[in-house]
């Protein structure tokens, strides 16, 4: 093949014109344009209808004396039981927070409020309020008598202390000798929101750890309240900042958590690919921080998250509406009008266990023309859709004119797919550049391949849906596919060029050969010829798919791969079984691992570029896919047209799956090689161990 194919207009042409009617969705959406649009500037909107769960408090503590004993009521990621509970740097970059700054009417985090929090579990037992030793936590307030803080201060699993039952709150708290002063004021709590998540999930599903306290009154000394917007998808060099109460820090006397402090730190984030794509930050805080806001910058001071949770190198924070975060608007919406009484809608889902607990639904409207994920999303199906050019013969260093014909995009698609992912396992799997040649000769990465056609086929169902059906996947396609093209794109352009040549040589060496009687496999039954192997555990939405597929293999499609090695069962099987969501995995280990390096770095644009966006695009519609009910209309035939799609690009394509991962390996080998051995090991700590904190 000639060099001009990476570059060659005729191989990858047209980016083809998408709708804008594409929007990420979460939860029960619909989408809508104003005033009927369907194109030119007008806005997308997301309308989404989202449960929020709330109870009230039986008998409110109205004192403004604080309790006479408290403590920080740490939290760490669930599965972090080693971390220990401390300040992420070296060196403590908190700074206290001048009292003109919270004391005063108009102070900037005048809004940001102390509280002192009790649960049922420590009452239970006979120990009474005073006795009781209440924890601590920071919040901020969105309206006067509402205040945002995290879902573990509503409902607590990490202690067993159970639901919320009484709250104190104050602004321009400074420790016990500030109360009575004019600088402070007080309120108490009379109910709590929070969200299905969190309240519905054993243990607390961290990322929706968010709440919403409604108070008996609104406070009358604070200026102006908290401002929050969409957490943004990734920044670098944000200026992030922490405020609030930490509980390590002991004033003049003795009194843990009774001073605001602030640390602002440039950060550069990724909700795509951070742990449960939650705000991620090395700024210090520690238990007593707990619902503290996350600001944006020291400027705007627009807050961006809920800080909740610590564990690992970094702490965490539970984000804004998006593909990923909570929507605040809908709690809002709710908790405002908890006074005492229920809305009309309000039920209580568990009342034989939880009596105390109701439930009522917002529907909210949200733009998402200026989304990060719906922008991506646009790009990367425009991108895909453009894979779809012969490739002339004037390319090939051939004898005579040779094209792939209509599969071409469908083909090369595969081949990146099967490359990108073969490349983050090897690169997981090895210690350095030599190692990495030498698995190669080892281990095949079974069903890499497999999985990557699948993925095609499930993309071209995906592109023959109408436009408005196509327009309903974006609620599962955006946050897959913004997951995964941070790391594949920039992997992508080396890779590809290195290995897509090579293997597509060897598909045209072997498109018309036809295996001699001495060389064919013996055909079974088709019932042995459908056996999917062994491998991993799947999970239920994946059996039933693969169980679909299946059932619609007829002997025609076990027939097609009677002239390769292979069984169409193995292919599917494999998929599953050996492959799994094999990129989204590289993408959170093994390809990040190729970009410690200048090598794995971003590179500039190529006309290779479409191909990772149609392995990408590929693969989320897989997933959508699978994770759709059997009842869903857009399932309707799919198995069947995935079969037959099966038969026909399958055989081509598995003649490449023992040579892929020798035609990756050099290329991995010497990025790894360009790696510092400790460069990768501070990656792996930081990726899979370390302390951290609240």
């Amino acid at each position: 093949m000639s060099g001009n194919f990476i570059h060659n207009e005729d191989v990858l042409v047209k980016d083809s014109i998408i709708s804008d009617s594409f929007a990420p969705q979460s939860g029960s959406a619909k989408f809508s344009q104003p005033n009927g649009g369907t194109n030119g500037s007008a806005s997308v909107t997301t309308t989404e209808t989202t449960p929020v769960y709330y109870w009230y408090f039986d008998s409110p503590s109205t004192e403004s004396t604080i309790p006479a004993y408290s403590q920080n009521m740490p939290s760490v990621h669930s599965d972090g039981a080693n971390s220990v509970e401390s300040v992420v740097n070296s060196v403590d970059g908190r700074v206290q927070v001048n009292t003109n700054d919270y004391q005063v009417a108009d102070g900037q985090f005048r809004a940001i409020v102390k509280l002192f929090l009790l649960y049922d579990g420590q009452t239970s037992s006979g120990v009474t309020e005073d006795e009781a030793t209440w924890a601590i936590a920071t919040g901020w307030l969105i309206a006067g008598d509402l205040v945002v803080t995290a879902g573990h201060c509503a409902y607590d699993y990490s202690h067993n202390l159970g639901r919320l039952i009484k709250v104190k709150a104050y602004v321009g708290y400074n420790g016990k000798d500030s109360i009575g002063t004019d600088a402070v004021e007080f309120r108490y709590g009379s109910a709590i929101a929070t969200t299905e998540g969190w309240i519905n999930t054993d243990g607390g599903n961290e990322p929706r750890d968010v709440s919403m306290i409604k108070l008996e009154s609104p406070f009358t000394t604070v200026k102006s309240y908290c401002k929050w917007k969409q957490t943004p998808i990734s920044e670098n060099a944000a200026d992030l900042g922490v405020v609030g109460y930490p509980g390590d820090i002991v004033n003049d006397k003795g009194e843990r958590g009774a001073t605001m402090y602030k640390m602002f730190r440039q950060t550069n984030y990724d909700l795509n690919s951070s742990k449960l794509h939650m705000l991620q930050y090395q700024i210090d805080t520690y238990g007593g921080n707990s619902g503290s806001p996350v600001f944006c910058d020291r400027n705007s001071l627009l807050v961006i998250g809920v800080h909740v949770l610590g564990g690992y190198a970094f702490n965490s924070a539970s984000v804004i509406t998006g593909p990923y975060g909570n929507r605040l608007l809908a709690m809002r919406n709710v908790t405002k009008d908890l006074d005492g009484t229920y809305p009309k809608d309000a039920t209580q889902p568990d009342k034989a266990k939880r009596p105390w607990l109701w439930m009522s639904r917002a529907i909210t409207t949200e733009s998402a023309a200026n989304d990060p994920v719906y922008i991506g999303l646009k790009a990367t199906i425009a991108k895909a859709r453009s894979v779809h050019a012969d490739i002339p013969s004037t390319i090939l260093d051939s004898d005579k004119p040779i094209s792939f014909g209509s599969d071409a995009g469908a083909q090369m698609g595969i081949l990146a797919s099967a490359a990108i992912a073969t490349a983050g396992r090897l690169a997981a799997d090895s210690v350095n550049g030599s190692n990495a040649e030498a698995l190669a000769s080892t281990r095949p990465y079974d069903g890499v391949l497999g999985r990557a056609i699948l993925a095609e086929t499930a993309l071209q169902c995906f592109f023959e849906l109408s436009a408005s059906s196509q327009e309903t996947f974006t609620e599962f396609l955006g946050p897959v596919v913004a997951s995964l093209t941070p790391f594949c794109m920039k992997v992508a352009p080396k890779l590809l060029k290195g290995i897509l040549e090579p293997s597509m040589r060897l598909l045209l060496s072997n498109m018309n050969v036809k295996l001699d009687d001495n060389n064919k496999r013996d055909t079974r039954a088709d019932a042995a010829e459908t056996d999917t192997g062994f491998g991993r555990k799947l999970t239920d939405n994946e059996t039933v798919f693969m169980n679909g597929l299946l059932s619609k293999v007829d002997h025609s499609a076990v027939e097609s791969f009677y002239s390769t090695f292979t069984t169409i069962g193995d292919v599917i099987g494999s998929a599953f079984k050996k492959a799994g969501p094999v990129l989204l995995d590289v993408a959170k280990f093994g390809l990040p691992l190729l970009l410690e390096t200048d090598t794995g770095a971003s590179q500039p644009q190529t006309n290779l570029d479409p191909l990772a966006h149609r392995a990408i695009l590929a693969e989320a519609c897989l997933q959508a896919y699978i994770a759709m009910p059997e009842t869903d209309k857009r399932k309707s035939g799919l198995y069947s047209k995935i079969v037959n799609k099966l038969k026909n690009l399958g055989p081509k394509l598995v003649k490449a799956s023992p040579f892929m991962v020798k035609f990756v390996a050099p290329i991995v080998a010497d990025i790894l090689r360009e790696a510092d051995v400790k460069k990768k090991q501070e990656f792996l700590d930081f990726t899979w161990g370390g302390g951290s904190k609240s």
